[in-house]
């Protein structure tokens, strides 16, 4: 999937601006998920989640310290 400034999170449908090929850092580096949390979500969606979608998730899953930026690819 082609990620840019119209993308559609695969997991809410809605529109938001993924920056991962932007000169400044991604809004979703900012965030932390689990790495077997960042591998189920690679398994299951094709491209990135909005901002809103990745947030839920996070707070959904208590993150430990271990956790990975998502933004690293």
């Amino acid at each position: 999937m082609d990620v840019g400034a119209n993308s559609i999170c695969p997991r809410c449908g809605a529109g938001f601006h993924c920056g991962v090929n932007d000169a400044q850092p991604c809004e979703c580096s900012a965030l932390t998920l689990e790495p077997a949390a960042l591998q189920a979500l690679r398994e299951r969606f094709c491209g990135c989640l909005c901002s809103s979608c990745l947030q839920h998730l996070q707070r959904e899953r208590q993150l430990p310290v271990e956790a990975v930026r998502v933004g690293n690819r």
